[in-house]
């Protein structure tokens, strides 16, 4: 009886590899499909976000007579704004200006928050009627508390008066102008704050108070160790966007006061707007607007730093 021959190996040596799975063998094929999808948003972003960025960048080492280029000075622009007393000056504002109307912010939209959230239906009420302030535009929140504070005519004098009290020249007095645009701004912006936290306080779990209460904790307890520590990533976020705002913001400087008295009210961001339409070299104001950018940066890092402390 004969025996079968024996048969040859599947895959003799030299011969190419051929994969049970056709799936396994296929190669990804590049495709210009998804780049398609998002170039015209990175264009969008390229013309009003980077393009300029980097042309004032470049201005910045630049003279120039009005907006013709007289030629390259290098770093002598930044030395000129950077040894200025007045540049000083202006930056001490700007920065009293964003922490001082963000924590007025802060500590008012918390507070609303927090008498909101337990208000019920009523709550929900008041909450779309604070709201209002927010909506308003730059240009008429300035003009409101123009006439409110308004030293011959308006409401708020009137009633500093009645009191007893001299009510001087608000506005108009170089050591008044910027606490009352402070307050103005903050009174603007705490809506926005009461929103993001009271969206953070109904992601609380109830069952962490009710454990609190069980172990004879009181309010502020709660506050401290339960809806403090929910709700600090949020506020990091939303002190970071609203410090973005406060330091490039001009509109409600240049209705009420135009940068004085004396500039008392002169932030950067309006120094650079006033420095692009009235200077003849342009060198200097993109210099400070360079300044900034990085202030943006810094603060970027700092409320990303504070936040990422807390989340883990």
């Amino acid at each position: 009886m004969s025996t079968p021959p024996i048969q040859a190996a599947a895959n003799p040596v030299g011969a190419k590899f051929v994969s049970e799975n056709p799936e396994v063998d296929e190669v990804p094929r590049f495709t210009w499909a998804p780049y398609l999808w998002f170039a015209p948003a990175v264009l969008i972003l390229f013309l009003v976000t980077l393009y300029p960025t980097v042309f004032v960048a470049w201005l910045s080492f630049q003279k120039t007579k009005y907006y013709e280029l007289a030629g390259f000075v290098g770093l002598a622009n930044y030395r000129e704004v950077l040894t200025s007393p007045e540049f000083w000056d202006t930056t001490l504002i700007s920065l009293t200006y964003v922490f001082g109307s963000l924590a007025g912010a802060l500590i008012l939209g918390m507070a609303a928050a927090l008498v909101l959230n337990s208000a019920g239906v009523t709550g929900s009420a008041l909450r779309v009627f604070i709201l209002f302030p927010w909506t308003l535009s730059m240009s008429v929140v300035g003009s409101i508390w123009l006439w409110l504070l308004n030293p011959s005519f308006g409401p708020i004098p009137y009633l500093i008066q009645a009191a007893g009290f001299d009510p001087g020249l608000m506005l108009g007095d170089p050591g008044l102008a910027l606490p009352l645009i402070t307050l103005v701004t903050a009174w603007w912006s705490f809506p926005y704050v009461m929103v993001m936290a009271t969206a953070a306080m109904q992601s609380i779990p109830k069952e962490l108070y009710e454990a609190v209460e069980i172990d004879g904790g009181g309010a502020f307890v709660k506050f401290r160790y339960v809806t403090l520590t929910h709700i600090i990533p949020t506020l990091g976020s939303t002190a970071l966007t609203l410090s973005i705002i406060y330091l490039t913001l001009m509109t409600l400087i240049i209705v009420m006061t135009g940068g004085g008295p004396l500039g008392s009210t002169t932030t950067l961001s309006f120094e650079a707007f006033r420095g692009t339409i009235q200077a003849v070299n342009i060198g200097p104001t993109a210099v400070v607007s360079i300044v900034v950018l990085f202030m943006n940066i810094a603060l970027g890092a700092l409320y990303t730093r504070l936040t990422g402390r807390v989340t883990g």
